[in-house]
């Protein structure tokens, strides 16, 4: 078996002092030594605390952007499968992912430059799902818009369902993607 990176071993370490501690309390001090690393050896992959941040949200984007790749290999062709997938996608509910979130939320806060990975990924999902829709900006938008609500209640630990009506939410916001005529239908405001 391959012996794991250095980098990869160092981000994995960097993501458990923000689960178990919070993202205001990782410092690369703490994060060498859970990595079983020495400073140094940290330095020389992230010269600072921003550039092991961006690193982090980065693998966490690629995770996501990964496993929705793989559960595009069964959805079938046609209008609004990336939007679909999407969809499918959020149904895996990781825990863990939800404290990380929050925790990133937080340094992103105190550290706006985070976002930028962050924004660049939501703007291309955004424009490749009204793109390939066939639906119309206006009703892709508003279903990517309700995946992310969902997830990110659940990633500061506000959402109001439980597993049962999440089902059933994501089950609705499928069927919304086939549903013709919506936009014959809705009122202009």
């Amino acid at each position: 078996m391959p012996r794991a990176s250095s980098y990869n071993i160092i981000i994995d370490a960097a993501e458990a002092v923000v689960i178990e501690a919070g993202a205001s309390h990782m410092t690369l001090d703490a994060v060498a030594a859970k990595a079983g690393v020495s400073k140094g050896g940290l330095l020389h992959h992230f010269p600072n605390k921003v550039a092991l941040l961006v690193a982090m949200v980065e693998r966490q984007i690629k995770m996501h952007q990964d496993a929705r790749k793989k559960i595009l290999k069964s959805v079938p062709r046609g209008p609004g499968r990336e939007l679909k997938g999407f969809i499918i996608a959020a149904q895996d509910r990781n825990p863990l992912h939800n404290r990380l979130g929050a925790s990133m939320s937080a340094a992103v806060a105190h550290d706006p430059r985070l976002n930028e990975p962050i924004r660049k990924v939501v703007r291309e999902n955004y424009i490749r799902f009204t793109e390939t829709s066939g639906m119309g900006y206006e009703k892709a938008a508003i279903i990517a818009l309700a995946v992310d609500g969902l997830r990110f209640q659940e990633m500061l630990s506000i959402s109001p369902f439980d597993d049962e009506q999440r089902s059933r939410i994501l089950g609705a916001l499928l069927d919304f993607v086939d549903e013709p005529g919506w936009e014959k239908n809705r009122t202009k405001l």
